[in-house]
Parts: structure tokens; C-alpha cells; sequence
């Protein structure tokens, strides 16, 4: 969680769960969970930016053991002004959901 008491930062790898993304390259049916052993990778690559730098995503699917959860991977850009409420941007295929925020901490670990 990124957090006040437990900011992101520069390099760190985050983990966001969402719903909606369409389909995957390795379909699951409908009610079943996604397995572990072969990812389900979303057809269209997810975007994502952290205080309007582009961050790399490293993985945008389905997660692994529930049903219908989707979980995009990513590492959070150099180049972000640090703060309590640091916007987040998601979408894939040019749609996406509101803007949501995260803590991002200035310097090294």
C-alpha cells in the first residue's frame, strides 16, 4: 500500500488492482480463477502514469487464483515531484477510470 505511513518510491515496483480490462491471451472462463502456471495477459497494453510520468508496466492481466481481477505491475518513474496525494492514471485501449492517488516519498531507501 502507498500510503502516507508507507509512501512509494522512485524504482519501487506497485501492484494495482482493477476490473474491466478486456481480453486476455489466455482466456479463463467465465466464474473460473486465472491459473498461476500460465499468465492471462491482457490483448491490449495497459498505460499507466504516476505524477504524469510514464511508468513501466511490466504486466497487465488477469491475477493469478481469483476470478475476474484484474492487475497491472509496474515501477514507478524518476521524475516525480513527491507528495501525499500523487495522481495516478490508468487505462488501456484509451479508456480508463478515474484518477486515483498514491504517496510518493523523496530520496533513496
Amino acid at each position: 500500500m502507498a500510503d502516507t505511513r508507507h509512501p512509494a518510491q522512485t524504482g519501487d515496483a506497485v501492484v494495482i488492482y482493477c476490473s474491466g480490462f478486456g481480453q486476455v491471451d489466455h482466456p479463463v472462463g467465465a466464474g473460473f480463477p486465472a491459473p498461476a502456471d500460465t499468465l492471462s495477459q491482457t490483448t491490449i497494453p495497459a498505460v499507466l502514469t504516476i505524477g504524469g510520468q510514464s511508468a513501466r508496466v511490466f504486466f497487465s492481466g488477469l491475477t493469478p487464483g481469483l476470478t475476474g481481477l484484474y492487475q497491472i505491475n509496474a515501477i514507478v518513474p524518476d521524475g516525480i515531484i513527491p507528495g501525499d496525494n500523487v495522481t495516478v492514471v490508468l487505462s488501456v485501449g484509451g479508456f480508463g477510470g478515474p484518477a486515483v492517488t498514491i504517496a510518493v516519498a523523496s530520496g533513496a531507501k
